[in-house]
């Protein structure tokens, strides 16, 4: 999929999970002094699309197993078609309320424990 949707970005999903390890092994967990505000650490954002295009079930067990539950991710629903999505038929639409709450789902069935999404 990420060939088909990003200019021929076949591997894709390889380069950015060795990035995310990376960037998790330098600065690990986020962390927030008393008023919430960040100090250092990741932060995971994630948008999920219409028919689980992103891999959003794969994408939460691979942040339980490769990095930790307590990974603090942003589960994104913001996904609006634009540009060339209507070429697309399956990227021509926004997520359905149904689609949200099967992402959330997935993320906590994944055991991610801080989950943040913007809904």
């Amino acid at each position: 999929m990420a060939a088909r949707y990003s200019s021929g970005a076949s591997d894709y999903p390889e380069v950015a999970a060795s990035v995310i390890k990376e960037m998790h092994r330098q600065v690990g967990e986020l962390r927030v002094d008393d008023r919430g505000i960040a100090e250092r650490g990741l932060i995971i954002r994630h948008l999920v699309m219409p028919e689980n295009i992103a891999g959003t079930d794969r994408f939460a067990q691979w942040v339980a197993k490769e990095l930790t539950r307590d990974t603090y991710v942003n589960i994104m629903e913001q996904y609006h078609p634009a540009h060339r999505a209507s070429e697309y038929p399956e990227l021509s639409r926004r997520i359905s309320m149904q689609e949200w709450r099967q992402a959330l789902k997935w993320a906590e069935e994944a055991g991610l424990r801080r989950l943040d999404g913007v809904g």
